[in-house]
């Protein structure tokens, strides 16, 4: 699959299997933050900041990118490569 911008909710889902959550109540304004719990259920862990204007909201390549070394997620099996 080639690297292209995605809308926030295909992010979402393409982040759920590798343990991905969102705290839709902790950003500034119009943000959500990105987290990795580290136990099950928590709010502790690695976690980054993101635009929210609405669930059709396009991520640009390079906030992925920055999402998923922040997250260790490797790059290849992300996109499908």
């Amino acid at each position: 699959m080639s690297k292209s911008a995605l809308k926030l909710r295909e992010l979402l889902k393409r982040l759920e299997p590798y343990g991905i959550e969102t705290l839709s109540k902790r950003g500034k304004g119009s943000e959500i933050i990105l987290v990795k719990p580290d136990v099950p259920g928590g709010r502790k862990g690695p976690q980054y900041p993101i635009k929210k204007h609405g669930d059709s909201t396009e991520i640009s390549i390079p906030v992925i990118e920055a999402v998923l070394r922040r997250f260790n997620i490797d790059k290849k099996q992300f996109w499908g490569d």
